[in-house]
């Protein structure tokens, strides 16, 4: 009779198809983790020019752009804690007409549902903040307001050191205001350095302070502890700053006095972001997590993307609406 045997993998075999598989693997995984981040940082930008035809649709129907926040009624006793966003005011113009006809623009935004509803729209995909419980509750936006230089309603530079080294001075009494600006709103006719030279907003993740080297001086926080996120139907603080600050006429969103020096709700921040620190440098500013930058939104409603390398005084400029030296963001 005629033995059959019945040939199988050696172990040597197998450990080769192993081998063979895993360096497969090795190399598929980084082209999908490109993709899928080429297809975000698409869907990122997409967002931007959302909201950049947003401010000017909001623009062309009430003749301004929204303030930042509107915080409450400026006169004594400071009773009454509004606090109702931009964002709050563009709901109409993002295709969310129904959330905007839940709020109730008598009271304050406290309380009221919008508070946590997060909307695709104003969310990265590259963000990790999936849900409000996350953030107390309360929903976020990756694309804060720029307020200009700084968080005081004249941002203005003589010429002097720093400002005057950055390739040519600013000049005397050069306005450095944004957007939005505390306190001010502002209009097309104020944006003097061009509307496609003038950044309007930019993306700021909600994970982390960043670590840039824009801005290398003070604290360089990096991505450790109770991360900053941009509330975006909240104004959170009277001076644009996210931790409360003492004051007469300061109240914090839930009714409650402020205390020096502290956040609200888990570090909860006012949806804009000053320029004094450049893109990825510290939480004051916009940061994100697509390599290289952030995707800014124009006043012209064009999307660019601004580098992490970007000389400071450009940086500086393109965050102001009448700075008299205009200045070109990528695209």
């Amino acid at each position: 009779m005629r033995s059959l045997t019945r040939r199988g993998f050696t172990l040597v075999e197998l450990l080769v198809v192993i081998a063979i598989i895993g360096i497969l693997v090795a190399l598929l995984l980084p082209a999908i983790q490109a993709a899928r981040e080429a297809a975000r940082r698409s869907q990122c930008s997409n967002n931007a020019k959302q909201i950049g035809l947003a401010l000017q649709n909001y623009h062309d129907t009430h003749g301004s752009f929204p303030p930042g926040v509107i915080w409450g009624p400026g006169v004594a006793p400071y009773t009454l804690p509004y606090h109702h966003t931009w964002n709050v005011m563009i709901l109409p113009f993002i295709e969310q007409q129904s959330l905007y006809n839940t709020v109730d623009v008598r009271l304050p935004i406290w309380g009221q549902a919008v508070v946590g509803t997060n909307v695709p729209t104003l969310r990265c995909p590259s963000d990790g903040r999936e849900t409000p419980d996350q953030t107390s509750n309360i929903a976020v936006t990756n694309y804060p307001g720029t307020e200009g230089y700084h968080w005081h309603p004249n941002a203005n530079i003589g010429n002097a050191a720093p400002w005057n080294t950055f390739g040519d001075p600013f000049g005397e009494n050069c306005s450095l205001n944004g957007i939005f600006t505390v306190t001010r709103t502002a209009k097309m006719s104020h944006v003097t350095d061009g509307t496609s030279n003038t950044i309007s907003f930019a993306e700021a993740e909600s994970m982390g302070y960043g670590g840039g080297p824009i801005r290398t001086s003070g604290t360089g926080l990096l991505r450790t502890g109770t991360p900053v996120f941009h509330s975006a139907f909240v104004g959170t603080a009277t001076n644009g700053w996210g931790a409360n600050e003492t004051g007469a006429n300061a109240v914090s969103p839930d009714g409650a006095a402020k205390t020096n020096g502290t956040w609200f709700r888990n570090h909860a921040f006012t949806p804009t972001y000053i320029a004094a620190w450049g893109p990825n440098s510290s939480w004051q500013g916009p940061s994100s997590y697509h390599p290289g930058g952030v995707h800014a939104g124009m006043v012209d409603g064009s999307v660019g993307f601004i580098t992490t390398n970007i000389d400071y005084g450009t940086w500086a400029k393109l965050n102001a609406m009448g700075d008299r030296h205009p200045m070109q963001a990528s695209r």
